[in-house]
């Protein structure tokens, strides 16, 4: 996330060494981070749906055994992974029941709106989600950078630029969750399965790409009025 240091302002912290500043988060590298999630949670669970059911499996037994891949560990069960699992356990159970995958397919859309909520609900909190993912990214933990980070909270362009991007991500993803779940129960199952994670990851890459976008703007305008800037490039 792209910040600003305010010449202007009262509140100067201290310059950073160049070897603890935090980084800026760099496009490329950052959808290059992406590609893992999509292979798991969208490429490989449709290949498994349309191999499954060509071969006489029923739409709940595919869709079952195809939500493995989510399931694939990762190095560390944060709170969003949690939720994830969680949502997967239930709608397994809710398909098991009911018979009907639906169930089984709009978990995604619910995990997106949980989401917006939190994006939404944080933006009348202290600091906004896009505050702490910014700085997981920019920081990688490292205490000094991390610092460093929060210092720049007393500028009025830096909290800007995270309000907005909150405010947008929310927007975004509350719409994305709706659209898919009333997709997801007025569609036939067999296209759901790759319309919905085709929707969410389009909507995803059009919102990265606003997001750096907005950076690079922001940027530009604080240094043509000679402020230096941190953030994405």
């Amino acid at each position: 996330m792209a910040e600003f240091e305010d010449r202007q302002s009262t509140h100067t912290p201290l310059p950073a060494p160049a070897d603890i500043s935090p980084e800026p988060i760099r496009r490329a590298g950052f959808f290059l981070s992406l590609t893992p999630g999509i292979l798991v949670n969208a490429v490989l669970p449709v290949v498994a749906y349309t191999i499954l059911t060509s071969r006489g499996w029923s739409p709940v037994a595919a869709l079952s055994t195809s939500a493995a891949f989510p399931l694939i560990p990762d190095r560390s069960l944060d709170g969003l992974a949690l939720i994830s699992l969680i949502l997967i356990v239930l709608s397994l159970l809710g398909s098991l029941v009911s018979g009907s995958p639906r169930f089984h397919l709009v978990k995604e859309s619910v995990l997106t709106g949980v989401f917006g909520i939190a994006c939404a609900v944080s933006l009348a909190l202290p600091r906004p989600l896009a505050f702490f993912f910014g700085r997981q990214f920019a920081t990688a933990g490292n205490p000094a950078r991390v610092q460093i980070w929060n210092s720049y909270w007393v500028y009025p362009q830096f909290r800007r630029v995270q309000y907005t991007i909150t405010a947008v991500w929310a927007a975004v993803l509350l719409l994305d969750a709706g659209v898919r779940v009333v997709l997801t129960f007025v569609l036939p199952v067999a296209s759901i399965v790759w319309l919905s994670p085709l929707i969410f990851y389009a909507g995803l890459f059009a919102l990265l790409m606003w997001m750096f976008s907005y950076i690079a703007r922001a940027r530009a305008r604080a240094s043509a009025v000679g402020v230096e800037t941190l953030g994405a490039a």
